[in-house]
């Protein structure tokens, strides 16, 4: 049978993140995707025009059927945008005892913010402590533990270890805008003690949108298949890895925002 993964995330217009990004990642990894809607947001890359929640009662209602009528093997949270949505998510996830991931969506890759302030706080009371692994990048590592930006594989490890401790989870620590030509992602266990560290060469000229989404669902997706978390962890990396380096480029999009936007 194949393994059913639930997203529960935005509707990001451009197809290139959010619950499209995901469903892309899981169907390619041999998973069936189903989504719970949190926010419609009008983007491109590049550009947030605009961002509607759904009432936090029907984002529950989703999660809700989607558990009561599929075999769900894994679950992964993106973005989740106010504290009402967060609370109502966790209420229905918790003590199912499924995988879950949890990728802390605060900000669009172009710097729009994607989270309530006040969201963070129901982030922490009510979401974390169901996770089986969180996903940050740099900015939200930083926004998570109240420190400076990490500015190297070392820096970043400690990072990664300190939030695991914190949490009671397992951190992937994504080192994507460390500075050099080398990416390096960090995995730690609850405990904080590295269990992984990849790193492999840059793909440079990219400018990536909805990587964060895929590398999480691909993760996720690994877990529904039955992998050990390193393990789903290492694919979820190749994949993601892949899909920047042979991105989709629309000329046209490019000139209207200055920039070679990519969707994976």
């Amino acid at each position: 049978m194949t393994p059913v993964v639930l997203t529960v995330a935005g509707s990001d217009s451009s197809a290139g993140a959010g619950m499209q990004a995901d469903m892309k990642a899981a169907c390619a990894l041999g998973c069936y995707p189903l989504t719970a809607v949190t926010c419609v947001v009008c983007e491109v890359p590049g550009c947030v025009e605009g961002i509607v929640p759904m009432d936090a009662d029907f984002v529950a209602a989703q999660v809700r059927l989607c558990l009561r009528t599929f075999p769900v093997a894994a679950a992964k949270c993106g973005m989740l945008y106010s504290p009402e949505i967060v609370q109502a998510v966790a209420a229905e996830l918790r003590g199912t005892h499924i995988p879950l991931v949890v990728d802390p969506v605060m900000l669009a890759t172009a710097g729009e913010p994607l989270m309530l302030r006040e969201a963070l706080a129901a982030y922490r009371e009510q979401l974390f402590p169901l996770a089986t692994v969180v996903t940050p990048n740099l900015d939200e590592l930083c926004c998570l533990l109240g420190c400076n930006s990490p500015n190297s594989p070392g820096a970043l490890s400690g990072a990664a270890a300190e939030l695991a401790r914190r949490l009671g989870c397992a951190v992937l620590a994504k080192g994507g805008h460390l500075p050099g030509h080398e990416c390096t992602d960090i995995l730690a266990d609850k405990h904080g003690a590295e269990l992984l560290r990849i790193s492999h060469p840059r793909t440079e000229g990219i400018s990536t949108h909805g990587t964060g989404c895929t590398l999480s669902a691909a993760l996720a997706s690994g877990l529904a298949l039955g992998l050990p978390l390193s393990e789903a962890t290492r694919r979820a990396l190749r994949y993601t890895a892949a899909a920047i380096a042979h991105s989709h480029r629309f000329p046209s999009v490019c000139a209207l925002n200055h920039t070679p936007p990519e969707g994976v």
